[in-house]
């Protein structure tokens, strides 16, 4: 079997995170996109550069790259047939779209009897691999279904390489591939996900516990932006570095993490140390100033990140059921509950919510929080003195 790696998707994640992994290990990544001149810039230059910014900053070649086009469906299947290993990073919404040629994949592999395949999936959606696993079935021949099934692993992966908003570059060739990132390069991927065996791969570190991993994503990292993103933007800031340089917007995050982090070790029996190294080293990456991340930015689509189970309602509920004092996490929803900026819907929609139908209804509307809760108690509270310190 050749040793090519099977990329869906060759933006920021594909080409400038898991394409880095899979050519430091060895591998002929070949993309899979839709983009016209990406696909044609690719195959002219066969070569592009990462860019790494911030302390570690260097240039990294990729070499040895071609592409297809996602809609060549027939050209998709030959590859998945005779590659080493896949990996998708085309957004959640366009998962339904590749599914068929990963289907008609699979289906020229089985019939090739090749060995298993592992198809990472590095998608920003809780229980991507099993979302796209089923996708898939759906595009499969029922007779083979279950044996061609039994042969490839959905192996949902957290990203949490940070990306800058890319400066443009040139409309064709290398300046149109080139991309900026960080160093930061540890994919942890589920463990009992894989079929068979994954090949060794640079920073893919499959973990049994991957709930724990995806949790402290989501609680950690997306929690610890949102709260520089939402206080950042309550002060006046504009960039994520700035609030977290501030003396008081930098204890507040610390208390957050702090809270978050006792939840996350009771919860899933986390090594105490080893999650205040990660902590520590999060913090470090949050400060690069050359990410230039936006607190607008972190704090855009608040009604998403204020739902049920994510970032921040989610890692307070996750708190209370460890028994920790969720008040930290609470204060950020308070500031969140005040963002208001007429350059994003959804902030505008949040607003027009509580202004027509009053903050209780609309936490219990947004964030599942009922008006008699102790966290409703706590939002409200922070919700008043974000007022207060506005005015």
């Amino acid at each position: 079997m050749h040793k090519t790696a099977v990329q869906f998707g060759a933006g920021n994640i594909g080409r400038g995170f898991i394409a880095q992994l899979f050519h430091e290990s060895g591998f002929e990544v070949v993309f899979v996109d839709v983009v016209p001149e990406i696909v044609r810039a690719l195959n002219a230059e066969g070569s592009y550069t990462i860019r790494i910014v911030g302390p570690d900053a260097c240039d990294v070649p990729i070499r040895g790259v071609r592409a297809v086009s996602g809609r060549d469906i027939a050209a998709v299947a030959h590859e998945l047939a005779t590659c080493a290993v896949a990996s998708t990073a085309v957004g959640a919404g366009a998962l339904p779209h590749i599914a068929p040629a990963i289907a008609a994949g699979l289906v020229e592999r089985y019939r090739q009897g090749a060995d298993p395949l592992n198809v990472i999936v590095c998608e920003n959606l809780h229980g991507a691999g099993r979302y796209l696993r089923d996708l898939v079935a759906n595009h499969l021949p029922a007779a083979d279904r279950r044996e061609i099934l039994d042969r490839v692993g959905f192996v949902q992966a957290v990203v949490s390489r940070m990306v800058p908003i890319q400066t443009p570059g040139g409309s064709e060739g290398r300046a149109l591939l080139e991309v900026r990132v960080e160093s930061y390069k540890q994919l942890p991927v589920d463990a009992t996900a894989i079929v068979g065996s994954l090949p060794e791969i640079v920073g893919v570190m499959p973990v049994p516990n991957f709930d724990a991993y995806e949790a402290r994503k989501l609680y950690t990292h997306n929690c610890g932006h949102a709260t520089l993103g939402y206080l950042g933007h309550l002060r006046g800031l504009t960039y994520g570095y700035e609030a977290l340089a501030d003396a008081q917007i930098g204890q507040r995050l610390r208390e957050v993490l702090a809270a978050t982090g006792e939840a996350l070790v009771r919860r899933f029996d986390m090594d105490p140390a080893e999650h205040h190294a990660h902590v520590e080293d999060l913090l470090r990456r949050f400060a690069n100033v050359d990410l230039g991340d936006t607190c607008f930015r972190l704090a855009r689509d608040p009604i998403r990140k204020l739902a049920p189970d994510d970032r921040l309602v989610g890692a307070a509920r996750l708190c209370e059921s460890q028994g920790v004092d969720p008040r930290p996490v609470a204060a950020v929803i308070g500031a969140a509950y005040r963002f208001a900026s007429e350059e994003d819907p959804s902030a505008v929609e949040l607003q027009r919510r509580i202004r027509d139908d009053g903050l209780d209804a609309t936490m219990v509307a947004v964030s599942g929080i009922e008006p008699g809760e102790p966290l409703a108690a706590a939002v409200r509270a922070a919700y008043d003195a974000a007022g207060h310190a506005r005015a």
